[in-house]
């Protein structure tokens, strides 16, 4: 009906305008222009003070829907943004009028935050930072699953030593390296692409891997993956 109609269109979001260093936006590699558009499937229709008041009380994360040029992705947040936006009315943006939440986000589904790193005329890295029970049990099986080559063949070389010394020291050791492989997994995955070049480019979070993929191929056209469920990319002529 024509008042839900003009509802809509009245609907006013949050743009960002400036992204503070180190502030949790910064981390959460948003960027200016981002449009904040809903929080847990609610839109934000409040001012930005308002909003960081709420981000603010939250006792566990939530999930917050954004749209950047054309694209509408989710990512995890936990505590204000430190950012400053400004008004934006969905008149000017069609998209944030034809977009329907709801039918995007289900909150009964476990998602997942994944992390894409990039480095050019490579494919890109995507990390699931939900850590993986294969790295505390087996970590030689888990550094080839991740392709960490450098760091598989050291842990051979340290575990023939430990077994050349005493079959009780590769135990040892093997326990040792379970616990800490297992325990940071994700920043050895992350140290390891980063000293190897790749920038950690995208923060989103969704429900499997092939949706990470599809996401990061909507946020850059020009993505691509090992292993990837994606169309290969198009080259330009």
């Amino acid at each position: 009906n024509k008042m839900s109609e003009d509802t809509v269109i009245e609907k006013k979001f949050l743009k960002i305008t400036s992204i503070r260093n180190s502030s949790n936006a910064f981390q959460m590699k948003l960027k200016e222009n981002d449009i904040i558009f809903s929080l847990d499937g609610e839109l934000v229709n409040i001012s930005y003070d308002d909003l960081s008041k709420e981000l603010s009380d939250l006792k566990e994360r939530k999930i917050l829907t954004l749209y950047r040029d054309g694209t509408f992705f989710n990512t995890f947040v936990a505590g204000p943004l430190g950012v400053i936006c400004e008004e934006v009315n969905s008149e000017s943006i069609t998209d944030l009028n034809s977009y329907n939440v709801k039918e995007n986000l289900d909150l009964d589904a476990f998602y997942q935050q994944f992390e894409v790193f990039k480095k050019p005329g490579h494919t890109a890295v995507l990390i699931n930072t939900f850590p993986t029970i294969l790295a505390s049990f087996a970590p030689p099986l888990w550094m080839i699953q991740n392709r960490l080559w450098n760091f598989f063949g050291i842990s051979l070389v340290f575990f023939f030593v430990l077994m050349m010394i005493s079959p009780w020291l590769f135990f040892v050791g093997w326990i040792l390296m379970s616990w800490y492989v297992g325990n940071s997994q994700i920043d050895i995955l992350r140290f390891f692409y980063m000293l190897n070049n790749y920038r950690l480019s995208f923060i989103f979070c969704a429900v499997s891997e092939k949706e990470a993929q599809v996401i990061a191929r909507n946020l850059d056209s020009k993505i691509d993956f090992n292993y990837s469920y994606l169309e290969p990319v198009v080259l330009e002529d």
